[in-house]
């Protein structure tokens, strides 16, 4: 499952400011990061509740398995990261270790205005939300674990 944060187009331009007047609210981004090719931004098992929007550049999302890793997902401009330790509230490891391909610009979002937003969600809602976190990382460790055999 991959979530944008920019409309979803064929062509969205690669320019810094075509992309970032694609954004829905640039109030959400709090800072900016940037990271070289090969550096790792998260690393599975780790904890952290930061949600990150990719500004610029690629990155590779991999799974460890008992047999190797498995690269379960390439993300673009527009892709989250984070989401899901961000839904858990921090109570789950991060489901997998993300890597930058090339050089990469992340936005930080604000973690406080997302919390209060999510919070303000009726309880109902939240719950659909965490059982779709939870079933998001069920398939992913199987899909991980199935590309290998």
């Amino acid at each position: 499952m991959s979530l944008h944060f920019f409309p979803q187009r064929q062509n969205i331009s690669h320019e810094r400011d075509t992309v970032m007047s694609e954004m829905v609210d640039l109030l959400y981004i709090r800072d900016e990061e940037t990271h070289s090719d090969g550096q790792v931004i998260f690393q599975e098992g780790t904890f952290g509740d930061w949600v990150y929007v990719l500004i610029e550049g690629q990155l590779k999302v991999v799974k460890n398995t008992p047999k190797g890793e498995v690269t379960v997902a390439t993300l673009r401009e527009g892709d989250f990261i984070g989401e899901l330790e961000f839904l858990d509230m921090g109570k789950e490891p991060r489901s997998a270790t993300v890597v930058a391909v090339g050089e990469v610009k992340l936005g930080v979002l604000d973690r406080d205005r997302l919390r209060r937003e999510y919070e303000s969600l009726s309880p109902d809602f939240r719950l659909l939300i965490r059982t779709l976190v939870h079933r998001t990382r069920r398939i992913t460790q199987l899909a991980a674990s199935l590309a290998l055999t």
